[in-house]
């Protein structure tokens, strides 16, 4: 990978005399970007371009080459990876098309040359690709010129939007871009692969990624997992509609959409996920130039205007950002500060304070920054362009205040960022703190969803060690391809009571007579729910019965017997599980299911028949921690219900995190187990009752 990433030798296969061919183009930008490596082209006819003589095999190549760019069409590229791994070539970028992007030929020609590499060391990247650059190596295979270097990593399957995030960047004044890949159709080196190795590029501050799907989600949630801690890891997501939704056989399995488990699994893994494509090279920008917001600690918003510290205060809540309650020594050197007209109740306000002497801001800052509760500082409005909008006198100000700013960030340690108006202009002002890695931001949403994402990650860092590997003792893929099957309720409480999870007290019926039985060993109103091969849904048909006692088994038998011999004629009734009647509380859905991309899930949300209805339901890959859990309960409507509402009682919000750990470790012991619904679970003080228990397996032996 580091041959391949970092070459300090290439050859470009395909290479032309034409400047309109990729062949020559690629030449002409790694001269023009500065490369310093050994350079070599091959073409069998011959010729030379920007002072390179081609020769006309890849036979006459010295050996070892670090990187091949081949520019051939699809059909002669599997010989050309035979031969350059024969001259020992670490690996290649391969720009053709016509693979599985094009359907089935395609995938049957990709497939031939999957082949071919397994018989050879060579890593590639692509087919199908953009290319590759190491922008400060000057190693530009994609052609595109005048790349700023920087610090960010990008990873996408679209060389569009690689020119969209560089452009950004450059619009936004960003800190510029350490290397990019373009994964085209990922048939050797994958998204999971990249993340690790520019975890450990000292060049690299974070990594940017688009993705239009992952082939292998849990590796890639296993790579964020382990570089989170080291690399900010922030991904835009294309391809977001339901896709591949298997048949589901329980509510679990109807509610879990691609898209809402992959925001769930990769916020899990601490991806930082936008929405927007303009947000991507701004929050990777921040991310890799900022230090996180420090746990615990909050925002101080300093405005001068004060519409624009309310829309910022607003939007920062709206991001579950926590502004800091400031101390009142704090409040009142800001008054002797700003004045009588200054509103100090974060957001502060300067009312006007700074249009004559905007040097009064980086004071300002310094008094907020020696504040506990302050992490990190958030300056709003205009800053740097009033002698833009008043007078050229006061620039003179502004630059040694921005300098200031500078020094003060360095004494306290803690991160602070800029908005201003005048942010896309190339004022000295912000240029001053452009340098000095203090981003100046022209968006009051995107400088914004920037500190979300500082707190978000410093979060993150503080709780690592709380936070699971997602390591999985079986792979996911080798899981039994045959269709799965329901469990009866009987067979799915043994089940789950074999590995360590209470299904509640209950028995099972075979007979009138055994189900009075069980009726008076009870001794109190019980439910009463058929078992029959077939009946997916009881209540349907008439298979439920409710506060039932022994005086009334009988004529219960013989109706629910009747009516679901009548309502579903297919099914054998084998009898009926018998339960004491949960007390009252709260319905929740407890669940898992077994994802085709990112493997075992774990899902809670509203229970009952509020399932579907409301579709309030969170998601976390298994195995999950007891944070993680407490997490994924946080996330959902439901868990407005567990504090104690209206004559409900609290709930143990710890033994239902509990809960939720086991479910996710019963999906890693019982590989066989496709979906998993405890639905619903009534939870009633430190009570967790399952209702009702749905299990469907493929190859299950109990």
């Amino acid at each position: 990978m580091e041959r391949v990433f970092a070459p300090t030798s290439i050859v470009v296969v395909g290479a032309s005399t034409n400047p309109g061919k990729r062949g020559n183009q690629v030449l002409r930008a790694l001269f023009e970007s500065g490369y310093t490596g050994a350079v070599y082209a091959v073409n069998p006819g011959g010729g030379s371009a920007h002072g390179v003589d081609f020769l006309t095999s890849i036979d006459d190549l010295p050996e070892s080459i670090d990187l091949a760019l081949v520019s051939l069409p699809a059909a002669a590229t599997s010989g050309a990876l035979v031969e350059l791994a024969d001259r020992d070539v670490a690996g290649a970028v391969l720009l053709a098309s016509g693979f599985s992007e094009t359907g089935a030929s395609g995938a049957a020609a990709e497939a031939e040359l999957q082949k071919v590499l397994e018989k050879t060391s060579l890593r590639v990247i692509g087919p199908n690709t953009s290319g590759f650059l190491n922008v400060k190596m000057g190693v530009n295979l994609v052609g595109v010129p005048a790349v700023k270097a920087g610090p960010i990593a990008i990873l996408t399957q679209s060389g569009n939007m690689l020119l969209s995030l560089i452009a950004d960047d450059k619009a936004t004044h960003g800190p510029g871009v350490a290397s990019y890949v373009g994964l085209g159709n990922q048939i050797d080196i994958t998204y999971s692969e990249c993340v690790e190795y520019f975890a450990d590029d000292p060049n690299v501050g974070a990594i940017a990624i688009h993705s239009e799907g992952l082939r292998d989600g849990r590796s890639f949630l296993q790579a964020a997992v382990k570089v989170a801690p080291q690399q900010p890891l922030v991904m835009l997501r294309g391809g977001r509609s339901e896709i591949g939704r298997v048949a589901a056989l329980s509510h679990t399995g109807s509610i879990a959409g691609s898209d809402e488990v992959a925001i769930a699994l990769l916020g899990q893994a601490g991806v930082e996920l936008v929405e927007r494509s303009d947000e991507l090279a701004i929050v990777a920008g921040v991310l890799a130039t900022v230090a996180p917001l420090p746990y615990g600690t909050g925002v101080a918003l300093l405005a001068d205007g004060g519409g624009h510290a309310t829309l910022a205060a607003d939007a920062l809540v709206a991001q579950n950002v926590q502004l800091s309650n400031l101390a009142s020594d704090t409040e009142k050197e800001l008054r002797q500060l700003l004045g009588d007209n200054a509103a100090l109740n974060n957001p502060i306000d300067v009312a006007g304070a700074t249009d004559s002497n905007p040097g009064l801001f980086s004071q300002a800052v310094e008094v907020l920054m020696r504040d506990p509760s302050v992490g990190l500082v958030l300056v709003i409005g205009m800053y740097g362009g009033y002698h833009e909008r008043f007078s050229s006198r006061l620039r003179e100000i502004e630059e040694r205040d921005a300098s200031q700013l500078v020094e003060i960030g360095k004494k306290y340690g803690k991160p602070f960022i800029v908005q201003s108006c005048y942010a896309f202009d190339r004022l000295s002002t912000h240029q001053v703190l452009r340098e000095n890695g203090i981003p100046v931001i022209g968006s009051i949403d995107h400088a914004v969803r920037s500190v979300a994402a500082l707190a978000r990650r410093g979060k993150r860092l503080a709780t690592a060690s709380l936070r699971s590997s997602l390591l999985l003792p079986n792979d996911p893929a080798t899981v039994h391809e045959e269709d799965p099957v329901l469990l009866s309720e009987p067979a799915a409480r043994r089940l789950i009571e074999s590995e360590g999870i209470s299904s509640g007290d209950w028995t099972f019926a075979s007979s009138a007579k055994e189900l009075e039985a069980a009726l008076r060993k009870f001794d109190m109103p019980c439910a009463v729910k058929i078992v029959a091969d077939g009946v997916a849904h009881k209540s349907d048909v008439g298979g439920v019965s409710l506060k039932v006692t022994p005086g009334l088994a009988t004529e219960t038998w013989k109706r629910m017997v009747a009516s679901v011999t009548a309502g579903a004629p297919e099914g054998v009734i084998q009898g009926m599980v018998v339960a004491p009647m949960a007390p009252s509380g709260v319905e929740v859905l407890v669940g898992a299911r077994r994802d085709p991309i990112f493997g075992p899930i774990v899902a809670f949300g509203s229970g009952g028949f509020l399932v579907e209805a409301l579709r309030d339901v969170s998601f976390r890959a298994a195995p999950l921690t007891h944070l993680e859990a407490e997490e994924l309960i946080d996330e959902t409507l439901a868990s407005r219900l567990l504090d104690g509402y209206r004559n409900l009682l609290p709930i143990d919000r710890s033994a239902m995190a509990d809960l939720l750990v086991a479910v996710g470790d019963l999906m890693l012991a019982r590989p066989e187990i496709y979906e998993l619904d405890l639905n619903p679970v009534i939870a009633s003080g430190t009570e967790l009752c399952p209702v009702d228990v749905r299990i469907a397996v493929r190859n299950f032996t109990l």
